[in-house]
């Protein structure tokens, strides 16, 4: 995981999917912690395994992966139909 962190450190903090990304995960985990923590709180902030946070984080990616491909994500991320959407890809995941 520290190496995953070093890349994402050294190439993803400025480049405006990852800060998207990162701004749609704080907001739905605010509305929604009982389904949505981001492996970093996981990591440094809970005493969750990391095998089940790195787990837990690969999902994660996966549906935000499929978040991102909404058309005009970017005008409608805090949207209910966004945040429906990812409600209905946690509870199949």
């Amino acid at each position: 995981m520290a190496v995953a962190n070093f890349v994402e450190m050294r190439d993803l903090v400025t480049h405006p999917d990852f800060i998207l990304q990162k701004k749609i995960e704080a907001h739905f985990s605010n509305k929604h912690p009982d389904k949505w923590l981001p492996l970093y709180s996981m990591v440094t902030f809970s005493d969750l395994p990391y095998s089940y946070s790195l787990e837990r984080g690969r999902k994660q990616d996966l549906i935000m992966k499929q978040v991102l491909e909404i058309p005009n994500i970017t005008d409608k991320w805090d949207s209910v139909e966004v945040e429906e959407m990812m409600i209905k890809l946690v509870k199949n995941s």
